[in-house]
């Protein structure tokens, strides 16, 4: 079956299994959609081994969003946002354009019957399962949901219209028939998705981008040793890729690089990030000294409002330089295959991850320490003799103080021994109340391998190598990372040895800029 047959094919079944419901509503014009704009905890495959997945909690941001049509021209605009349990939900005002009544007509068609949204990425977590890397998105920057026949999300779908035509009727078919009809969906949406998929990776390595002429590193190495004019060029303008955010912004082979150093941080990846400024050897930011804001009610009608003082202070932090490099002789890189070159890269890649990531490392774990002076959560009883009642309360003891702090619970961040301690945990007899968000008897989930979990719904990262007894709630914005670097580097060239000298290097400033930000948890000790 080809592509455009099995696309015919699924709005056929489709239209006559589960015909868009439309409201009746004698007053309406057809242009009041609403529905599930994005579904919640579903996930959809990006790449091969890459899925995104946006949680419950995620934060869309407060702009003004704009409908548009297969992200296109704009058409229209979102009256409310919604975030329910399954989803978020929209009411959206198609304009009274004729591209907004086309597109209303599409809908009550079947043609349109889904949406589809564009944002900018803001705050994510990476975890890994299975050989998958899924992205959880946290926080994005909603900028416009698309009315679509082709949705990445198969549950983003419009759910009714308001319209002046009556709603439609499904044909009468026996359930064989409905069940046959059923699995063909199944089977078209999968292939749709990876329709969609595949253009979606061929938009993105479109040639105009910096570095598309390069099938990989290795081959960007080659052109580097012959002096390619684009490769130079290349080199000079990417000094400042290294950063979790960037890696979707950039060609397969750099964006391939960043994701490898970002997956090989996994403490880092808990915590804000954001780009150096473009000079200076040390970095000061601002941070609230005291707070004193007062927000209330006013008294009467053109009296004064309450007011507040906030005084702010600076800190200041080294900025450093982590890389290193390998020589390699002209003979090798010219006569080496290209896999061969991208293996070796490769290594130094991973060497930069390890090294930053200890450095990030080094300065959380010592702001948990300096944090149990003045922030700290008192456990009752030893980390052993933890119950999944006492960690309950230690949850609920964490959210009250961040509600006081005004900051966020974040993740539960744990040494070895606490993370084994937690997935020791037995619980008898079925609760009346479900704590756990999986409907059953459970406390959470955790994945060994990568070494991320879950405990009555609050995430759980183990801190490797951290001091045993180590457990605290994180909230991202509580330590910053400003980062700035690029791909591998030409560093220097010995015409007479003929050798060239290759680097991976960055730049990065770490910085406390959250102190409530971290809630350590002091187990007793007997």
């Amino acid at each position: 079956m080809n592509n455009l047959t099995a696309l015919n094919n699924d709005r056929q079944v489709r239209r006559m299994d589960a015909p868009l419901e439309l409201r009746e509503d004698g007053a309406g014009d057809g242009l009041t959609l609403e529905g599930v704009a994005v579904p919640f905890g579903k996930r959809y495959d990006l790449f091969d081994d890459v899925s995104e997945q946006f949680d419950p909690d995620c934060d869309f941001g407060s702009r003004s969003v704009k409908i548009a049509r297969e992200h296109g021209d704009l058409i229209g605009r979102v009256l409310s946002l919604d975030a329910r349990d399954d989803g978020l939900h929209i009411t959206a005002r198609l304009s009274d354009t004729p591209a907004g009544r086309e597109a209303a007509q599409l809908v009550r068609d079947g043609v349109y019957d889904a949406f589809s949204v564009g944002f900018r990425p803001i705050r994510h977590e990476i975890e890994n399962a299975g050989g998958r890397t899924i992205i959880h998105r946290r926080a994005v920057e909603l900028l416009e949901v698309s009315v679509t026949g082709l949705p990445a999300y198969p549950d983003a779908g419009i759910e009714s219209q308001r319209t002046i035509n009556s709603k439609e009727r499904t044909t009468d078919m026996d359930g064989t028939e409905i069940k046959e009809m059923g699995d063909t969906i199944e089977s078209l949406t999968t292939e749709m998705r990876d329709i969609k998929t595949m253009l979606a990776r061929r938009d993105t390595d479109t040639a105009d981008k910096t570095g598309s002429q390069y099938r990989s590193a290795g081959a960007y190495l080659k052109a580097l040793a012959a002096g390619d004019k684009a490769a130079v060029e290349l080199m000079r303008e990417s000094s400042d890729l290294i950063t979790t955010a960037q890696s979707g912004d950039n060609v397969t082979w750099i964006a391939d690089q960043l994701k490898l150093i970002e997956q090989r941080r996994k403490v880092t990846n808990l915590l804000s990030h954001a780009a150096l400024p473009a000079s200076g050897m040390s970095l000061e930011y601002n941070v609230i000294t005291s707070q004193a804001m007062q927000v209330g009610e006013q008294t009467t009608e053109g009296s004064a409002l309450q007011f507040g003082k906030i005084e702010f202070g600076t800190k200041s932090v080294p900025v450093k330089t982590y890389g290193g490099y390998t020589k390699l002789s002209r003979q090798y890189i010219e006569r080496s295959t290209v896999p061969t070159l991208d293996t070796t890269l490769r290594a130094l890649l991973l060497e930069y991850a390890a090294a930053t990531e200890k450095a990030v490392r080094t300065a959380l774990y010592a702001q948990i320490t300096a944090a149990k002076a003045t922030n700290k959560l008192t456990a009752t009883k030893t980390l052993a003799a933890m119950t999944p009642n006492d960690w309950v309360k230690i949850i609920f003891d964490a959210a009250e103080a961040a509600d006081t702090n005004n900051v966020q619970l974040g993740t539960l961040a744990v040494s070895k021994d606490v993370a084994l301690a937690i997935t020791s945990l037995t619980d008898t007899g079925a609760r009346f109340l479900d704590i756990s968000g999986k409907g059953r008897d459970t406390l959470g989930d955790f994945d060994v391998t990568g070494i991320v979990g879950n405990l009555l719904r609050v995430p759980v990262q183990v801190l490797p190598n951290a001091a045993d007894g180590t457990a605290a709630f994180v909230d991202p914005a509580a330590i910053t990372v400003w980062e700035s670097g690029g791909p591998t580097q030409l560093t220097d060239g010995d015409p007479i040895t003929l050798t060239e000298a290759y680097s991976v290097y960055g730049y990065m400033a770490v910085g406390v800029t959250e102190p409530n930000g971290i809630q350590p948890v002091e187990f007793a000790t007997k």
